[in-house]
């Protein structure tokens, strides 16, 4: 199975609702396509599924494509013959050693020809679900009537024909599992990745820049304008108590099942806060954490940055010398540290410091406080 991103989940019990994307493969690029195909000594519709399989190798991040082929010229079928499980020939082709895209040409081109040679069924080679054959990733070229259905089952369906010296069609897709525009934009890709392999032998199938223009604008620009105007005069502290005060019963945090309001954060920040003043931290001081990744970890952090000091932050899962290395560069002087985060640093270390448990502060505060 190719691991390809849905934006939808796989259901066990789909409803096979079959949509189309139109494909128009211009005069220009389909004369260089052919003397591609020429050179090569392999058919046109060689070329066109070698930038298909590239597109897919991209689009699911892996190097072994399996896809189902079939092209009545080449099998020697008429073109009226029906894209059934007895015909469709398994394409699979290893992209692991980075080819160019004529170095993948090739493989295409010997792949396929061996396998209509042993003429291999695709029943034999494709799994088979509730009776019915299951090719996830099809390529039908020259059938007669590309709205005629194909009798395979296919999440997504490459259909192509010549016509007047251009190649004309359609990409079939499964609209419970992918969105009209997600299978535009796969189009768009396969066009980029002709255009090149037209212009360029030599090019790394995995160096081709498939985004258009306006994904690119819409990828790197758009999405990228992060810049806000916001209160630069306050702390993040002051703006989370700000935010305590506007959803005060607004999850804050989820974590395992459980959760925390931005009030009942805000508390347990203020009462552990409480404490570190009473220890003598003031602006500037530096408080150590080495705590687990839980809430108690957010809570200190609030705590410190409330009570005026700075956090250095501390990773049990980090060896211990390590930590003890950070410990001596840093000299905080208090330590916030539950059971797993004491225990990794050792009693050596813990007695040069005045430590801080949150959970046994939090046990013996006064809960309205």
């Amino acid at each position: 199975m190719l691991d390809l991103l849905t934006d939808r989940p796989r259901a066990s019990h789909r409803v096979a609702d079959e949509s189309k994307v139109p494909i128009l493969l211009d005069i220009p690029l389909i004369q260089s396509l052919k003397k591609v195909a020429t050179e090569n000594d392999m058919e046109l519709s060689m070329v066109v599924v070698t930038g298909w399989v590239a597109v897919l190798a991209r689009l699911s991040n892996q190097d072994d494509i399996l896809i189902g082929y079939h092209d009545t010229e080449s099998s020697g079928l008429g073109s009226g013959h029906q894209a059934d499980s007895s015909n469709i020939i398994p394409l699979r082709l290893d992209l692991s050693d980075e080819p160019s895209t004529f170095q993948l040409l090739e493989r295409v081109r010997k792949t396929a020809s061996s396998s209509m040679n042993r003429r291999v069924l695709v029943r034999d080679n494709i799994t088979e679900t509730a009776g019915s054959p299951l090719c996830q990733v099809a390529f039908r070229w020259n059938q007669a009537s590309l709205h005629s259905p194909s009798l395979v089952r296919v999440e997504l369906e490459l259909q192509l024909q010549e016509q007047d010296n251009e190649v004309i069609g359609n990409m079939k897709f499964h609209s419970d599992l992918f969105n009209l525009d997600t299978v535009e934009r796969h189009v768009g890709y396969l066009c980029s990745m002709l255009q090149v392999i037209a212009a360029d032998e030599d090019r790394l199938v995995k160096s081709v820049d498939l985004l258009s223009q306006a994904e690119r604008d819409l990828v790197l620009a758009k999405w990228n304008e992060t810049q806000r105007e916001y209160p630069a005069e306050l702390c993040i502290h002051h703006l989370f108590e700000q935010q305590v005060k506007q959803t005060p019963q607004s999850t804050a945090l989820v974590l395992n099942g459980q959760s925390l309001t931005f009030a009942e954060l805000n508390a347990r920040a203020n009462r552990l806060a409480h404490r570190l003043i009473e220890l003598g931290v003031q602006p500037e001081s530096l408080v150590a954490i080495c705590v687990d990744r839980s809430f108690t970890m957010i809570v200190a952090l609030l705590a410190i940055l409330k009570a005026g000091g700075a956090y250095v932050p501390l990773d049990p899962s980090y060896a211990s010398e390590r930590l003890r290395d950070i410990l001596k560069d840093a000299s905080p002087g208090i330590l916030i540290g539950d059971y797993h985060g004491k225990h990794v640093l050792g009693s050596d270390i813990l007695s040069t410091l005045t430590v801080v448990d949150p959970n046994m502060v939090e046990a013996n505060s006064d809960p309205k406080r």
